[in-house]
């Protein structure tokens, strides 16, 4: 499955389209990345299609669609960031932010690294249930909520962008510092 989100911010009209997911689920979907991750959402136009028509019928890709919408999002006021095409995400988001297991987790792990992706964020949740050692090559993300998502998604493929680039200072740094967990604290 393939996403593609737009979302443009200062929009003289904040309206939603989405194409290939139910429009309720794309709404609650948006809401908890506002109320639980924090991401400020409520004055962007957001556009979100599922790519070759596939119409999504079960919570699966929930995340996926989360992913999307941070990756294009001005994520924390300076850059937006697109996901990179090795990462795949599989799980179903609760009203609370959290990640929750979905049924054939163990198969759709499976294929996700047959299809060559280096890289699968899952629910913690699912992460007993599976057997690691048949994704040889593929690093098994496993997150509790959104924000450990985007904190171990997001923020290290940023610092690794910014470190790479050159593009940094003392602003970017305290404010990323801030945005991490305690353990995940970069260091120049």
């Amino acid at each position: 499955m393939n996403d593609e989100v737009l979302c443009v911010s200062g929009s003289s009209t904040i309206s939603r389209q989405v194409n290939g997911i139910n429009g309720s689920r794309a709404d609650m979907i948006i809401s908890v990345l506002v109320k639980q991750a924090g991401l400020m959402l409520q004055q962007n136009a957001i556009f979100l299609n599922v790519v070759s028509g596939i119409v999504l019928t079960e919570t699966a890709g929930d995340l996926a669609i989360a992913a999307a919408i941070c990756s294009r999002h001005v994520l924390f006021y300076f850059l937006e960031f697109p996901i990179p095409n090795n990462i795949a995400f599989i799980g179903e988001i609760g009203l609370g932010g959290e990640l929750r297991t979905v049924p054939r987790m163990d198969k759709r792990i499976h294929t996700v690294a047959k299809l060559g992706y280096k890289k699968c964020v899952i629910p913690k949740s699912a992460e007993k249930s599976i057997g690691a050692s048949a994704y040889e090559g593929l690093e098994i993300v496993a997150c509790r909520n959104l924000k450990e998502v985007i904190n171990r998604v997001f923020l290290k493929e940023i610092f690794n962008y910014i470190l790479n680039y050159k593009i940094i200072n003392k602003y970017t740094v305290n404010h990323l510092n801030d945005t991490l967990s305690g353990n995940d604290v970069l260091h120049i």
